[in-house]
């Protein structure tokens, strides 16, 4: 298998499990949390690389810790969860530069990490993509019912005797999953473009979960691919390739959907009553138009 046949397959790979987990993102509205999340977990990965460890165990280990961190701050009365997020985004992504930049000689390009290289995945790295889409489905399947409730009625989730935390840390982690080992092949910064835009896409052509889960795993993953192909073709950076094809596609659907809406409007308006020319009369009761001869 040679490297761009390996790219493809993350992207795509990537790009469909990216688009699973962006429905439950929008709906939550938890795209600045993705955010920081993705910045965040940059220390991870540039620990983990200087010590020589895992990526994704470095990754994920700060990635739990930085949830964890999130949820404690934002259940204090006294502190705004906006504010905790924006102080963790700032914080942990500073720290990583600061390493990485404190460490002399190191041999790994900053831009590696920051903007992804998928033409250098291995095989452990579709492997890794594989397992978490594994976890998405698994976390779908079995609490979507709950996960839906708690986005869209969180008062009446927990009246109803679910506890909050405990499906909150589950979403939270499964999308911290999918930022470690989405970073190796978008990078840190663009790896929130696959976690939001799919469907951010998919819910301007439908408001049924079912069917935005459906467009913005189709979004995603043709996003993937068609970005690597011309990645590959015009010798350009994958990651922002892909970014770009995510963002031309929203970007499309906005005015696609926006035009079509127009034309709805336009074709539902009641058409203007005819004026009444001078000399003619009104024939309703009471009018002086014009009555039939009398015997």
């Amino acid at each position: 298998m040679t490297a761009v046949d390996r790219a493809i397959i993350e992207a795509v790979l990537l790009g469909a499990v990216g688009g699973l987990i962006s429905v439950q993102i929008v709906l939550r509205r938890l795209p600045f949390f993705t955010l920081a999340m993705t910045h965040a977990t940059f220390p991870g990965v540039v620990l983990a690389a200087i010590a020589g460890v895992n990526l994704y165990l470095g990754g994920g280990l700060f990635g739990i810790l930085i949830v964890l961190g999130i949820l404690a701050l934002s259940r204090r009365r006294e502190q705004d969860t906006t504010t905790a997020i924006g102080v963790m985004l700032s914080a942990g992504f500073a720290l990583g530069v600061v390493l990485l930049s404190a460490q002399s000689g190191f041999s790994k390009d900053l831009s590696a990490y920051t903007v992804g290289q998928i033409f250098t995945v291995g095989d452990g790295d579709l492997v890794a993509v594989a397992v978490v889409g594994v976890l998405v489905v698994a976390l779908l399947g079995g609490a979507g019912r709950q996960l839906a409730f708690r986005a869209f009625d969180p008062g009446g989730y927990a009246a109803a005797g679910y506890r909050p935390t405990v499906i909150d840390i589950a979403l939270l982690l499964t999308v911290e999953a999918v930022i470690v080992v989405a970073v190796p092949a978008v990078g840190a910064i663009l790896a929130v473009t696959i976690l939001v835009a799919p469907a951010a896409t998919a819910r301007l052509w439908t408001q049924r979960i079912p069917a935005i889960t459906a467009v913005a795993v189709l979004t995603g993953a043709a996003s993937g691919l068609i970005g690597v192909l011309v990645s590959n073709s015009y010798d350009v950076a994958a990651g922002g390739a892909i970014t770009v094809v995510t963002g031309v596609l929203f970007t499309l659907s906005l005015a696609a959907t926006t035009g079509r809406a127009w034309i709805t409007r336009r074709r539902s308006r009641p058409e203007p009553a005819a004026r009444t020319q001078p000399g003619e009369g009104r024939t309703a009761g009471g009018d002086r138009g014009p009555h039939p001869a009398t015997n």
